[in-house]
């Protein structure tokens, strides 16, 4: 059996540690018999690079000074004997048969111009199954953070993009589209390559057979988070110029465009908590997700019982190690809310009231289970915040993972909105707080016309009622 070669391309610049760990696994972890290691360094300065690049038997680049990503990779690419071109980062720590799984889905699939692999953290949770493209065009990695074997992330696909920290393309392919764009500063080049393949009629793919640790811009580190602040917005502004107008040319139809982040799961909203009375024993958590806030709400005070409600059933799996007891059920469709014997003397709304037909209606089921002397804690995203202000002004009304454009959302609050919800579901505010998220100069100009952009510079309210008494 004839095997295409594969040139795999590993920039080192300083960190050597990475590096030598790099070359170690791919040694012991590579079965597929046809492929060479090319190391190009970036202009390293490191005590003892010297001596190890002289000792290693691979193909071995030098560079005066540091090129960048893409002029260093440019450069080693046109001494690739290989066929294949495989790009890696030098801080990788590759599985067990991450080659032959690569190889084998670009040779099987004509039209696949690039793989990338799963990429872990050292954890063991996911970095990486593919990119995708948020309502801004921003780069955003479905799944992050969530476990290795977490059961969406498992299929092999087509992606919008995938990161340059492991990629395998063919070196026609790559000769063909001009390389990796020497314009972009350390970020943004991979996913600009991506859509440059793409613009053949190429397919980018997802190889989840092919596993490899990654630890993440351990180079990058040493520049400071101004330099890369200052880099990541040169490098937007180059990506958008070229790709903006066309980027929905490129979205995928994907069951994963409303995942939420991890910690949206499994952090909670700590700020709902800090609205539950400290004398409240028996609490109903609505939408309790993987049960955080209610743990932290029995750590406070050991003797409280909380209980949960929550649709998904993996998360409600998880919870019910937290919780009293968790209960699975579509809320808006249940004739009866929850049965107990007792009432509850807080019951917390998270998140939950944008995404049904008619809050109203549930919030008056809610006052049938909430003792008379009960708060409801609810929190609601700001329709009227200045950030959505602006994507409504520049046309991108597009729904997102997060926020009030969420796309589970059905209904949209301002703080009018709320007010009028509570009130004539049968409840009086007595406490609201705000989560504002902005820069100084907005809120210098907040400060100068006595706050009242409040309403613009608030991204979410939280809401404490209780029972109205005329009612």
């Amino acid at each position: 059996m004839e095997y295409q070669k594969v040139s795999i391309i590993i920039l080192n610049w300083n960190k050597l540690y990475y590096t030598q760990n790099c070359i170690a696994s791919i040694e012991q972890c590579t079965h597929y018999p046809a492929y060479e290691i090319i190391l190009f360094d970036n202009g390293s300065t490191e005590p003892g690079t010297d001596i190890f690049l002289s000792s290693i038997r691979h193909k071995v680049i030098r560079s005066p000074q540091n090129l960048g990503f893409a002029k260093g990779n440019n450069r080693a690419a046109e001494a690739a004997e290989g066929d294949l071109i495989l790009f890696l980062n030098n801080d990788t720590v590759v599985h067990d048969k991450w080659l032959d799984a690569m190889v084998n889905m670009i040779e099987a699939y004509p039209k696949c111009g690039i793989v990338g692999s799963k990429l872990l953290y050292p954890d063991n949770t996911i970095q990486h199954v593919g990119v995708a493209f948020d309502h801004k065009g921003n780069c955003v990695h479905p799944f992050k953070r969530y476990a290795a074997d977490f059961r969406e992330a498992l299929p092999a696909g087509e992606r919008e993009a995938v990161t340059g920290a492991c990629m395998l393309m063919r070196k026609e392919i790559f000769k063909a589209v001009g390389g990796f764009d020497e314009g972009y500063m350390h970020g943004s080049e991979d996913i600009d390559l991506c859509l440059k393949v793409r613009k053949l009629g190429l397919k980018v793919m997802y190889c989840p057979d092919s596993v490899v640790t990654h630890y993440e811009q351990i180079s990058l580190k040493d520049q400071g988070s101004h330099y890369k602040k200052k880099t990541t917005r040169r490098n937007r502004k180059l990506f958008m110029r070229r790709w903006g107008s066309m980027l929905n040319q490129f979205r995928l139809p994907n069951d994963f465009s409303g995942m939420k982040p991890y910690e949206y799961y499994h952090d909670g909203r700590q700020d709902v908590a800090g609205l539950v009375p400290l004398g409240a024993k028996f609490i109903l958590h609505i939408g309790c997700k993987s049960g955080m806030v209610g743990g932290k709400l029995k750590e406070a005070l050991p003797e409280r019982t909380v209980w949960g409600i929550e649709w998904n059933a993996e998360l409600a799996e998880e919870a019910g190690r937290k919780l009293d007891k968790v209960i699975i059920c579509n809320i808006e469709n249940a004739e009866s809310l929850i049965d107990s014997r007792e009432l509850f003397d807080c019951i917390i709304c998270d998140d939950v009231l944008a995404d049904l037909r008619n809050p109203w209606a549930f919030l008056r089921n809610c006052r049938q289970i909430m003792a008379d002397h009960g708060t409801l804690v609810a929190n609601f995203p700001n329709i009227q915040y200045h950030k959505v202000i602006k994507d409504i002004v520049l046309n991108r009304w597009l729904y997102r993972a997060e926020g009030a454009l969420a796309w589970e959302h059905l209904r949209f609050f301002s703080l009018a909105t709320i007010e009028n919800l509570l009130t004539i579901s049968g409840y009086e505010i007595s406490r609201i707080e705000r989560k504002k998220e902005v820069g100084k100069i907005l809120r210098k100009l907040n400060s100068f016309v006595f706050n009242r952009l409040d309403g613009f510079l608030t991204s979410r309210y939280m809401v404490a009622c209780a029972r109205r008494k005329d009612v």
